[in-house]
This record gives structure tokens, C-alpha cells and sequence, in this order.
């Protein structure tokens, strides 16, 4: 199991920071004398994630006064350097809004033909309405002409009973005729 840290890596980096403000150069011993004691290693770790972290006040960058003749070159330089950059700028535009335009160009593509299969549904869906509409039609002149005959065979069914009934009274009167007729010879 290993030993405990004796010092934290806080105050690792708080002697970093004290030694960098002393002007003292930075080093693994440095900071374990500063600290007076603990592991070379730990030390040197917790020592380069605080430098990847921490640029010397000597590295950053500051403004160079450069003299005329080669502010001059730098000049034109940068002036190249914009009008190279602006031309690549305006080709990465050109590019795009091709692009772009033929996205759209596709996109207006498809939904034409989306619109161009909806007609032809929407056609055939007004073919098959208007063929169930006849169809309707018919079904509806079918049923008025057999409701007509439905009536007229319930007017005839009267009159074949109310003929049949007569028919019975007159059977029943010569019924009676022949009974009487027949009670007068015998």
C-alpha cells in the first residue's frame, strides 16, 4: 500500500506559484526544498500539469516594434495574406451557395414529384368517387323501381283477396243455391 502524500497538490502548486513569483527557476528540486520534503516524482507530475497550464509572464506574446523596412514587408505580406484569405472566403461562399441551390434544387425536385403523386392519387381517388357515386346511383334507381313493384304487387295481392273473398261469397251463395236446389228436387 503506498505511503500517504505528505503534501497536497495544492501546496505543490502553491510553492510553484511562490517560486515563479520570486523569479527562481522552476524545478522538481526547487519545489521539494521550498516544501522540505516529499516525493520527486508526485512533485515533477504536479510541476508539469502547472506549467501546461501556466505560460511565464517572459512567453507571452507581446507587440514587437519592428523597424520600417520590414514593417513595410510585413505590411504588403498581410495585405496578400487578406486578399489570398478573402478569395478563399469568396470561393467557400461560391461553394456553399452552390450547395445550398442544389439542396434546394433537389428538395424542390422531390416535392414536385411528391405533388406530381398526390395528383394522380388525388385523380384516381376522384375516378373512384365519381364511379361509387353511379354506382350509387343505380342502387338508388333499383330500389325505387322495386319499391314500385313491391307496391304494386301489394296493390294487386289486395285485389286478388278482395276478388277472392267475392269469389268465396258467390261459391258460398251457390253453395246455398245448390243446397236449397238440391233439398227442392229431392
Amino acid at each position: 500500500m503506498p505511503r500517504p502524500a505528505e503534501f497536497t497538490d495544492e501546496q505543490i502548486r502553491n510553492a510553484n506559484d511562490a517560486l515563479a513569483k520570486a523569479g527562481s527557476r522552476l524545478s522538481a528540486f526547487a519545489i521539494r526544498r521550498a516544501l522540505g520534503g516529499g516525493n520527486m516524482t508526485r512533485i515533477a507530475a504536479v510541476l508539469a500539469d502547472w506549467q501546461d497550464n501556466h505560460k511565464p509572464a517572459a512567453e507571452e506574446s507581446q507587440a514587437i516594434d519592428l523597424p520600417a523596412e520590414l514593417r513595410e514587408e510585413v505590411e504588403q505580406r498581410m495585405a496578400e495574406l487578406s486578399a489570398s484569405l478573402s478569395g478563399v472566403i469568396g470561393r467557400i461562399h461560391r461553394r456553399a451557395t452552390e450547395i445550398a441551390e442544389s439542396r434546394v434544387a433537389e428538395a424542390v425536385k422531390a416535392a414536385r414529384a411528391a405533388a406530381a403523386a398526390a395528383e394522380i392519387e388525388l385523380a384516381e381517388a376522384r375516378a373512384v368517387l365519381a364511379d361509387s357515386d353511379a354506382a350509387q346511383e343505380t342502387l338508388q334507381r333499383d330500389r325505387d323501381r322495386l319499391a314500385d313493384l313491391v307496391i304494386q304487387t301489394e296493390q294487386r295481392e289486395r285485389q286478388a283477396r278482395e276478388e277472392a273473398a267475392e269469389l268465396r261469397g258467390k261459391v258460398g251463395a251457390q253453395a246455398e243455391e245448390i243446397t236449397r236446389l238440391s233439398a227442392l228436387v229431392a
